[in-house]
């Protein structure tokens, strides 16, 4: 077993760049399992937190009429409603976040290992993390640009990845 680490030909090692995209991953998904496991077990919303949030949010948009940018008062009371469903579901939504970044953990792992699969798992975490939110919450109270920002950096990723295909199918 030794014998065959230590004969594999240079090729073996991922290229910089796969490194590169592998250490922002680990690092990703990493941040949020620990972020949801602490939040899991420190930072649950109470009530008082709620009540509180939501008058914070009601100025803000309040404000954002007064001096007529409607836009951004949309926005906010739609995110506004996005969290509060959110808090509602607190428990599930970070546990099922939290699930996703394990998947995309775990594809990294297998994409390390140069196993094709690991390719085929960060495309599947990339989409359900970027609509994970639609779980819970109704698309109308989601604001577009959310969903079209997390889309757009996981495609921006699952293309960067892609060109280190050869390595990952035992090519290069």
């Amino acid at each position: 077993m030794e014998n065959q680490l230590i004969n594999e030909p240079a090729s073996a090692k991922p290229p910089k760049g796969l490194m590169a995209l592998l250490v922002l991953t680990f690092i990703n998904t990493g941040g949020a399992i620990v972020m949801g496991l602490v939040s899991l077990i420190f930072f649950q919303p109470t009530a008082e937190s709620l009540r509180k949030s939501k008058i914070d949010m009601a100025k803000s948009i309040s404000v954002f009429k007064e001096i007529g940018f409607n836009e951004m008062a949309d926005l906010l009371s739609r995110l506004q409603v996005m969290s509060e469903i959110l808090s509602h579901n607190f428990l599930a939504s970070t546990s099922l976040n939290i699930l996703f970044s394990m998947l995309g953990c775990f594809s990294a792992v297998l994409m390390y290992k140069r196993n094709i699969l690991g390719f085929h798992a960060y495309i599947i975490y990339s989409f359900l993390a970027a609509g994970s939110i639609y779980f819970f919450v109704s698309p109308a109270n989601v604001p577009t640009v959310i969903l079209i920002t997390n889309l757009l950096i996981s495609l921006v990723f699952v293309l960067l990845y892609a060109r280190h295909l050869k390595w990952l199918r035992k090519e290069a």
